[in-house]
């Protein structure tokens, strides 16, 4: 299909064709919740634009633009019913209507663009986040949901997260653990889970993330300890990375069965920050990798903050997509996103 096939029209909120997929917008969000969108009843009022796309006639794509200021401050608009049809799906459609509505917006005096969706929604997700829109707290009538994650877009301005690259190549020399990460003061090796050194560095990483997630409670009385606890339980292979005989950095291979049986997780990544900055994130992401595969998994999950926009930016950059977490494992984590690389 090329950009000649398909039609761009602007038209008003209550166009019959685009109501039409506005409703089938809202059954297929009923269907992956189990219930109503929160916000299925809202009118066309403060909607300042709203794209339609046709190919060969037929309507099978949509969006519209709403004026928030008086909600979110001036200059903000939020993204709404964003929808494209099962069957033209993968044609590069929702990226055509994001562009629409972002090239319309600076005329109604909008230069910042807010939007909701759904943990069960990882194809929009990977969208917006290749769209340069970065992960934000839930504002307004999300806060609070649990399966609501929001994002925004400062229009002319660089890309908060970067879309997606080609992962670079990484050898089977670099793929290895307990070799050097590319510096010679700079060794990787295998060690238990309950190792004091990567338990430091776990506690370290915990400690960082506090302040980042009061919601998450890590601070409570022996929170950390039965956490890193049952976490262990899981724990297949656990990398610990020393400079100069200093323990710096750590990663760790677990099974997810929850996954699936030939699935792996990456968890607990963490680097020192002193030492951010020299590939050693990367390196470790390949050690875990590498011991996933010889484990005979096929794909690695992980699961990262939204308030992580460097954690975001790497996986991304290493080839990792945005995926929908399994069945009853996500109402626990109200603050994360979750990506996977087939191995």
């Amino acid at each position: 299909m090329t950009t000649s096939d398909v039609l761009v029209e602007h038209v008003t909120w209550g166009d019959a064709d685009a109501a039409v997929l506005r409703t089938a917008q809202q059954a297929e969000l009923r269907d992956r919740y189990g219930d109503d969108d929160i916000g299925h009843a809202m009118t066309g009022r403060s909607i300042v634009a709203m794209v339609l796309l046709r190919v060969s006639g037929q309507a099978v794509a949509c969006g519209a633009l709403r004026d928030a200021q008086d909600e979110l401050g001036p200059g903000t608009g939020e993204l709404k019913r964003m929808y494209v049809r099962p069957s033209h799906r993968g044609r590069g459609l929702s990226r055509r209507v994001l562009a629409e509505l972002e090239a319309a917006a600076p005329a109604y005096g909008l230069d910042r663009l807010v939007l909701e969706t759904g943990v069960l929604q990882p194809e929009a997700i990977g969208l917006y986040l290749a769209s340069g829109y970065a992960p934000i707290d839930n504002f307004g009538e999300y806060a609070g949901v649990v399966d609501s994650r929001c994002f925004a877009k400062r229009l002319g301005v660089g890309e908060a997260t970067r879309g997606p690259r080609r992962r670079p190549a990484v050898s089977s020399s670099d793929a290895r653990p307990s070799t050097s990460s590319g510096s010679p003061d700079v060794v990787v090796e295998e060690v238990a889970w309950v190792h004091p050194d990567a338990y430091a560095l776990r506690r370290a990483m915990v400690d960082e993330l506090t302040p980042l997630y009061p919601e998450m409670a890590f601070d409570r009385p022996d929170g950390f300890e039965r956490l890193d606890a049952a976490q262990g339980r899981t724990a297949a292979t656990t990398f610990l990375a020393r400079r100069d005989r200093v323990p710096v950095a750590c990663a760790t291979h677990r099974r997810a069965v929850e996954w699936g049986d030939d699935v792996a997780e990456l968890k607990r990544l963490y680097v020192a920050p002193d030492v951010r900055g020299s590939g050693l994130a990367r390196r470790l992401v390949a050690c875990v990798e590498d011991a996933a595969r010889a484990d005979g998994a096929r794909r690695i999950v992980l699961d990262t903050g939204i308030r992580q926009p460097a954690a975001i930016t790497l996986y991304l950059d290493l080839g990792y997509r945005a995926v929908a977490p399994p069945p009853g494992t996500w109402q626990g984590l109200p603050v994360s996103l979750w990506f996977a690389r087939d191995l």
